[in-house]
């Protein structure tokens, strides 16, 4: 892939960074320090960085999704432990600044993972089974995929998940792809934009019968093509599938092993934004792999995305939840 570059961010190298999006209006990218419980703002052009602390008062381990409310300026929906929360973050607050969350849904579920908003703005978010001190789950297929309406119910589409990761949506908004990552593999659904439903389940690759021996697939994204982009946990890579054949058609190497998500970002969408981990890795392998738990900027692919979709309400019913 002549003319790609990877380029490390002047940020913080985190132990579970996750959840990139990118946030077109104040040309920011946003993901979130998952077990510090913080969300992250860098301003591609200035290079100031704004942490926002999440306090629930100790009551969750994780923050794993934040996304922008549409039509509320400065309100994000982020998961906090078990939990959707809205709170207000204004690019006039210090950059290290603390917040506390208001709930608008809580699940049963141990915790959420990874999430994001489809073409209609419905947020899906899927949780994961409870874990050890080691992060090893303790349980599987005990997990569910949800869908947050406008009308802020929250409905469950996918059940028996182990660990819920990336989910993207096809360009002609007629197929969803999903990834339960202990099932190692990429499944597309069905998917009706008018009503949100998803049906008709098939696997699009196998991890297993494929070459990418002890990959996870982790965080996933689609480019205008259609083709989908997959960060590899412990693969210290990208992958690229193209969702007809189920084949994977390139590759982007990068100096970090726990690859965990990925999104398009820049001007004009054609900047591949990568946020990794230092979780799991041993002291030997940490002084191996300088860039652990770096967050990336890949340029140069040939290929670029869609803009990405904020959570959007029934603004009255948001603001009544926010008490706004």
């Amino acid at each position: 892939m002549s003319g790609v570059k990877v380029g490390e961010l002047p940020v913080s190298r985190l132990y579970l960074g996750e959840g990139p999006h990118w946030q077109e209006d104040i040309e920011a990218l946003l993901y979130v320090d998952v077990f510090n419980k913080a969300v992250c703002r860098y301003f591609v052009n200035t290079g100031r960085c704004q942490v926002l602390h999440i306090d629930d008062g100790g009551k969750a381990k994780t923050v794993t999704i934040v996304v922008p409310v549409e039509g509320c300026k400065d309100w994000y929906v982020v998961s906090v432990g078990n939990t959707l929360c809205g709170v207000q973050w204004k690019v006039t607050d210090p950059d290290n600044h603390t917040t506390k969350p208001k709930v608008l849904q809580v699940t049963l579920d141990s915790h959420f993972n990874d999430g994001k908003c489809d073409p209609q703005g419905r947020l899906w978010a899927g949780t994961m089974g409870p874990q050890d001190d080691k992060g090893e789950l303790l349980k599987m297929n005990v997990s569910s995929l949800y869908r947050l309406d406008s009308n802020l119910t929250m409905n469950k589409c996918v059940d028996k998940v182990s660990v819920s990761n990336g989910l993207t949506w096809s360009p002609d908004k007629k197929h969803f792809y999903y990834i339960d990552s202990e099932a190692f593999s990429i499944d597309a659904f069905c998917y009706d934009d008018l009503t949100g439903q998803i049906g008709n389940r098939r696997v699009l690759l196998d991890y297993k019968k494929s070459q990418l021996g002890e990959d996870i697939p982790d965080g996933m994204t689609c480019d205008v093509s259609g083709n989908l982009w997959v960060a590899n946990f412990k693969g210290s890579k990208v992958i690229c599938v193209n969702p007809e054949t189920g084949q994977v058609i390139r590759q982007v190497n990068l100096p970090s092993k726990n690859v965990t998500s990925v999104c398009w970002g820049g001007p004009d969408y054609s900047t591949l934004f990568v946020t990794s981990g230092k979780m799991r890795l041993t002291q030997d392998e940490l002084e191996k792999i300088p860039a652990a738990g770096a967050t990336f900027a890949v340029t140069g692919l040939g290929a670029k995305g869609f803009p990405a979709n904020g959570f959007r309400p029934d603004l009255d019913l948001f603001r009544d939840k926010m008490g706004l």
